[in-house]
This record gives C-alpha cells, structure tokens and sequence, in this order.
C-alpha cells in the first residue's frame, strides 16, 4: 500500500483533497468513482506533499461537543437517514475540526465494512471507550438512537457538573493565588526597602520584625531554591497520587474531611446512578455495566467498592444486596435500587436517584464554596496583616520611647 495525495470534484464542483492509502492509481479512481466524485489530481504522497498532522495544534473535543454531535445523530437516524449518509453530514457541518476528521473517518471506515462502534475506536482521542461500548450494545440490540440519546444526556450532565465545580473553585483559587503575589511582592520588594530604614532605628529589633527581614533576605538570595522546591514539592504530590498508597491515603483523607467527604460520596452515588442507567437502556448486560461504571470512578474505594459489587452480582447476589454490603453508599442507593429490582424498571429509577443526587451535589458544592471564601479571605487577612504589623512593630517602639522620655 501506498499513499496518494488526491484533488476531486463532484456534480456540483465542489472541490475535495485528502491522502489516502492505496495500491495504484487506478485504486485511487476506482475509489473517487464510487464516492461521485471526478479526480483532477492524482499523486504519490512524500515528506512534502502529504498532509501533516501537527496534533497538539489540533482544538480538543468537549462533551459540549459529542452531546451537540450525538443530539444530531439522533436527529438524522430518526429521519431515516442511513448511518453513512448522516455522517457525510455531520462530517461537513461540525466546527470542531478534530471531531469533523474523526466523524469523516468513522464514515470511511463504515464505507469499508466496519462497523460503527470499530470505526469509533479508531479515534480514542475524540470517542472514550464507554461511548463506543455503548455505541456497540445499540448497535447489537437495534437501538442506535438510544445509545446516542444517552450519550447526549450524559454528556450535558458532564458538562453541567464541571461548569459547576470549576465556577465554584474559581474564586477561592483567585485569593489563594492572590495571597501567595502579594506574600512574595512583600519578600522581595516592600521589605527589602524598609530593612535600612529599620536599621537605622538601632536597637534590636522585634523578635517578629526580626524573622521578617530573614525571611526576606533568604527569599532574595534563594529565590530559584525556592521555585525549585516549589516545583518538586508539586512533582513529588502528583507522582504520589499516583502510587497505590498515594491513592488511598489522598482518597480516603477526602471522604473523611468535613464537607469535602459528603461531597465526595454525593458525586460518587451521581455517578453510578447515571452511568448504570445509562448503559442498562443501551442493552449492556449488568455486570459489564457495573465493571464499565466502577472504571469511571475517581475515588478509588468507590472503585473498589463496585469492583466488588461486580463480584457478588456475577454469583448470584441482588444488586442492592451488594451495594448494601459495600457499606460505602448511603441507604437511599440500595433502597432505590430494591425497588428497581422489585419494578424490574433499575433504568427509571436510577434516572430518578441521579437526578437527585445532582441537585444534592449542586447543594454541597455551594456549601463548600461558602465555607472556603471566608476561610480563604481570612488566612489572606492574617498573612498579611501579620507582615505589616512586623514592620510597624519598631516604629511603635521607637514612639513609645520617645513619648516616655
């Protein structure tokens, strides 16, 4: 096989140019005929002519824009649209350059005999690996439109959840930040321009006045000793997190920190509920979609929790039997979860429970971010004060001397 770059037309003169793998020419024709379309060039593709790929450069894909892109799929398969066909559309119509590339390549590759779920997997990049297992059980059950329904949903409700937490975060990040410019703005500049000032006060001076100005002068002398531990001591946190200890003792720490742990358990329960009704109404079996959902978890007890959940289902045990036995899911997830069983409709209800649980994270998540500003405004309130009142501590000194003599 061989690469040729190649320019076409169609009926319409619209003009089209690629690089495609081929054996001949002919090959490249024969192609461009069955697509309707009229070669005008044809040529080997070498290190100068083919395309490059630059993809670092290439826009990221959303879930903004697999739910606009999976809403759309819905919308044309409905109108009876072939797959192939409703692709070629989406393929022109997206914005995103890097999901056009992708949609246009599932449809190359659906014209050559995969499926669509195998063409997916081509682009792990654009297409996660639950998005093309449940774009396989639609496809094996016949109900294509629901697999991508749910994935819109799920999409959206992503989306919603990081806008959330990052609109949350946001200003406690801000003051943070803030803090640290302006502690080391004081370090490096304000004090260094009152220490002879200072000194020419004589005397010694406050203890606290006195840990200041050694603070400042180790700062400016060490200042990339400084920036160099920084960078290690964040290095050395994430590298941490990584290790089975870092995991557990970083997680575990998270569940048990006021207000941080019911938060944490509140999007947990949000997340199974979701992830399990979504890929239930898509036809996957219940101990793939358990398996499939404990992946998902940030949390690692949460994950092994459903580890073992998925263990207990595959002997026999009733699903709320497991989640109860897990002891890590509040009493409302298994008692939904009886009920969905005794219903035998888990999808409904597990819609329902997520739903709630999404308003319940929105609550605590708010809850967090009235707690921290405060917290935050009066550590910044502290640092700072403390650092003026160690500079004005000497001047004081030097006023009630005076006022004595």
């Amino acid at each position: 096989m061989a690469s040729f770059n190649y320019v076409a037309v169609d009926s319409t003169g619209k003009q089209f140019k690629e690089t495609i793998e081929a054996s001949s020419e002919a090959d490249v024709v024969a192609y461009l005929r069955a697509k309707g379309l009229t070669a005008t060039k044809i040529e080997a593709a070498n290190a100068l002519n083919s395309n490059i790929s630059l993809t670092f450069l290439e826009p990221k894909v959303t879930p903004r824009d697999i739910s606009v892109f999976c809403r759309q799929m819905v919308s044309v398969l409905s109108a009876g649209v072939s797959i192939s066909k409703a692709l070629d559309m989406l393929g022109e119509q997206t914005q995103n350059k890097t999901l056009a590339n992708a949609i246009i390549g599932c449809r190359k590759g659906i014209e050559g005999g995969s499926t669509m779920h195998e063409s997916m997997r081509e682009y792990p990049k654009v297409f996660s690996d639950i998005m093309c297992t449940m774009v396989a059980a639609g496809e094996e059950s016949g109900s294509l439109e629901i697999s991508f329904e749910r994935i819109a949903e799920k999409s959206e409700k992503d989306t919603k959840l990081k806008a959330l937490v990052k609109k949350s975060t946001m200003y406690p990040m801000i003051l943070g930040i803030l803090v640290v410019v302006i502690v080391t703005f004081m370090l490096t500049v304000i004090v260094p321009k009152f220490q002879d000032f200072l000194s020419s006060l004589g005397g010694e001076l406050p203890a606290l006045t006195q840990f200041l100005v050694d603070a400042s002068d180790f700062a400016k002398n060490n200042f990339l000793l400084l920036a160099g531990i920084v960078v290690a001591l964040i290095v050395g946190f994430k590298m941490f997190k990584k290790t089975e200890f870092g995991m557990h003792l970083i997680d575990k720490i998270m569940l048990k920190v006021p207000l941080l742990g019911p938060l944490t358990t509140k999007t947990a329960c949000s997340n199974v509920m979701r992830m399990l009704a979504t890929l239930l109404a898509t036809g996957i079996s219940m101990i793939d979609a358990i398996s499939i959902t404990a992946d998902t978890m940030t949390n690692v007890y949460y994950k092994e929790a459903l580890q073992d959940v998925k263990t207990e289902v595959a002997q026999g045990t009733p699903l709320s039997d497991a989640l109860e036995h897990t002891k890590m899911f509040p009493p409302m997830v298994h008692h939904m979860a009886r009920i969905g069983e005794e219903t035998g409709d888990l999808v409904s209800i597990f819609d329902r429970s997520a739903l709630y649980y999404d308003e319940e994270v929105e609550a605590s998540t708010q809850a967090v971010t009235a707690a921290l500003e405060p917290l935050v405004i009066i550590a910044m309130a502290g640092i700072v004060g403390t650092m003026v009142i160690a500079l004005l501590m000497p001047m004081m000194s030097m006023y009630d001397s005076l006022d004595s003599m």
